[in-house]
């Protein structure tokens, strides 16, 4: 499997366990104080755009990926 295509994958992995892990934490924010629940409702925002970060990364990969192998596919003219 090329390099790139496993680093997406792991990419991935994280950004899924990660947004596995915001949702159980926002399960338990229904108790909190108001002031909390703001505090925890940014955290899980920013978990949210690191997620977002990491599988956008993932996908450029892929992309980086497939054109590489259809580059070195190409017929050369010589």
């Amino acid at each position: 499997m090329n390099r790139l295509v496993r680093i997406a994958l792991t990419l991935f992995a994280s950004s899924t366990i990660l947004i596995i892990l915001i949702k159980q934490r926002l399960k338990k924010v229904e108790g909190l104080a108001d002031e909390l629940v703001r505090d925890e409702t940014q955290m899980a925002a920013l978990g949210i755009i690191i997620a977002g970060a990491l599988a956008a990364g993932g996908f450029v990969l892929i992309i980086i990926a497939i054109a590489r192998a259809r580059k070195k596919n190409l017929p050369r003219n010589e």
